[in-house]
């Protein structure tokens, strides 16, 4: 469903010029979940943004479901690949109440039956007609992600890419979306890319993963690997270190890879 290849992303030149992707090829197959994970500023957002058609300039080969994409997209490619942002209150329209946001995607693609499919959209992410009127500050934290994921939903990708959907969120409310997300991956058979530095997260919805250091792709491994700790690379050994918590040794062996 998806094909990266050699992508390659730069902002800036000269002194200030920064490779914010090196060389970054990986496939995803209909239907898997595929976690791309790393410490912040490894290049995984970017990847998303790379594949959704928000980065200006990039180099290298993109594919989504054999279709070669460009710069420029066609509303049928955007429609079959969503994004679900890292922060639900920045990613929503502060004065735009629910209903307007999610019928604003229908409106762009010019699809009917509007009243019809916001109440399924709100069906589907667990929140009732109740919050169709309300405004994102009258909002929970959790139910604003519904609503940014019930947004997504509204022009029935087949891809969904997440953003680290769960950090900004309570952890008593993040296995909430984490299953939620799940349930609708099975329900729709959707294919997704999860990107998170909790490597707990990614082994919960992947079955398998990309670790990113400096703009490229260190190690793929299973979420049996993951769970095993079988690393192969020393990178991905100190990023799994690290995740079980903080440890003196651990802190003190400290290397910075690049």
């Amino acid at each position: 469903m998806i094909e990266v290849e050699d992508l390659a992303v730069v902002y800036g030149s000269g002194a200030s010029r920064v490779e914010a992707l090196r060389g970054v090829s990986f496939a995803v197959g209909q239907g898997e979940s595929f976690g791309l994970v790393g410490e912040s500023g490894s290049g995984k957002s970017t990847v998303l943004r790379a594949l959704a058609g928000l980065e200006a300039d990039w180099s290298g080969s993109l594919r989504v479901a054999g279709e070669v994409q460009g710069l420029r997209r066609s509303k049928a490619s955007r429609r079959r690949l969503q994004l679900v942002f890292q922060d639900p209150y920045g990613s929503l329209h502060p004065r735009h109440t629910v209903d307007r946001t999610l019928a604003e995607p229908l409106t762009i693609h010019g699809i009917g039956e509007r009243e019809t499919r916001v109440r399924q959209a709100l069906d589907a992410v667990g929140l009732g007609p109740a919050f169709r009127f309300r405004y994102p500050h009258q909002l929970s934290g959790g139910q604003r992600q519904r609503v940014a994921i019930a947004r997504a939903l509204m022009l029935e990708p087949e891809i969904l890419l997440l953003d680290e959907p769960t950090s900004a969120l309570d952890v008593s409310v993040q296995a909430e979306i984490l299953n939620l997300l799940s349930r609708l991956k099975a329900e729709r058979g959707l294919t997704v890319i999860l990107v998170s530095h909790d490597l707990a997260v990614v082994a919960h919805m992947c079955r398998r993963l990309a670790v990113m250091n400096a703009g490229r792709i260190v190690e793929t491994l299973s979420a049996e690997q993951l769970r095993a700790g079988a690393a192969g690379e020393p990178y991905t050994a100190q990023l799994l270190r690290a995740s079980a918590g903080y440890d003196r040794d651990a802190a003190r062996d400290l290397v910075a890879y690049d």
